[in-house]
């Protein structure tokens, strides 16, 4: 058992008790809660796109920055005028992310059948996220007016379908990935064990801080790991307290970013609910950087270092 994992359990473990003792934590303490970890721990594992994308291509850092808010500029545009179109991107593409972030390591990503992978795994996450949590959405969007735009992609039955059907095809390819020898018998029954406590863990606890706890524990120090040991890979002299300051401007960037536009909600600037900006905001970002670490995985993959990262 890897340690992200004996954390993840452990926190889950630690954390129930108090839920089950409190009768259940508010959506606004539960934000109060997890932004802390969101911003300190999520949004870092992005924060050196610019390195990673750079490191095989002759690219100023003004130019790469200049097509990152390019990209979005246009994502926020996307979401207001087309919220829903929006939202549905932004779900696709992070279950896409989610997932191939998890298999990055044991398998090449141009492959069909891998990229069907990544793409099973991740909607199971995201729908059985919805899906155990419906009644504490709809809660949301009772609240926030705005969130009742998505109403319909939120029904029970449709969820349930996508959920089972996802779950369903996930299994099935990695049964087939094991009897091909794609993937060992091993490998397989621990990524189904990973994939059992996070949707346990979704059914246990409250929408944010479950996800919360998927994200940062088990995603965003996992890429963080692998963009380290990379990066110390083509530079033995860099340390973690290197990487940390490699780090820090552009995470220090969307902090301010995120807290300027939280300034304009409260002075009623803009007219949309913190929720409401932050889901844009996350959107806006994850779109270049899935692209990003697409690319980061690809260059794994062709140099054959995948493995290597997860020892």
């Amino acid at each position: 058992m890897t340690r992200p994992i004996f954390l993840f359990i452990a926190s889950i473990f630690l954390l129930l008790p108090v839920i089950v003792a409190t009768g259940g934590i508010s959506i606004e303490l539960q934000l109060l809660i997890c932004m802390p970890f969101i911003l300190l721990l999520g949004i870092p594992h992005g924060a050196i796109d610019n390195v990673l994308y750079m490191n095989e291509k002759e690219l100023s850092v003004q130019k790469f920055v200049s097509i990152y808010l390019l990209f979005i500029g246009l994502n926020v545009l996307l979401w207001l005028i087309f919220p829903i179109v929006g939202y549905l991107s932004f779900l696709i593409l992070s279950a896409y992310h989610f997932g191939q972030s998890q298999f990055s390591h044991y398998l090449k990503n141009k492959s069909l059948l891998n990229k069907a992978l990544f793409i099973s795994w991740g909607i199971t996450l995201l729908a059985s996220l919805i899906f155990f949590n419906l009644e504490e959405i709809q809660g949301i969007m009772l609240a926030h007016p705005e969130f009742t735009l998505f109403e319909k992609i939120h029904e029970q039955e449709l969820l349930k379908f996508v959920f089972f059907g996802s779950i369903g095809t996930s299994f099935i390819l990695l049964a087939y990935m094991a009897i091909k020898k794609h993937l060992s018998l091993e490998i397989v029954l621990m990524e189904v064990m990973i994939l059992t406590l996070i949707l346990v863990c979704f059914f246990l606890m409250p929408l944010l801080i479950s996800f919360t706890l998927y994200f940062v524990i088990l995603h965003s120090v996992k890429v963080l790991r692998e963009e380290f040991l990379f990066l110390k890979m083509k530079n033995a002299e860099l340390s973690v307290l290197g990487f940390i300051k490699m780090v820090a401007p552009f995470t220090l960037i969307s902090l301010f970013g995120m807290a300027f536009l939280f300034i304009l909600v409260e002075f009623g600037i803009i007219k949309f609910s913190y929720g409401y900006v932050f889901l844009i905001s996350i959107s806006s970002i994850t779109l270049p950087h899935a692209y990003v670490m697409n690319k980061f995985y690809n260059l794994l993959s062709q140099k054959g270092i995948n493995r290597q990262l997860t020892t």
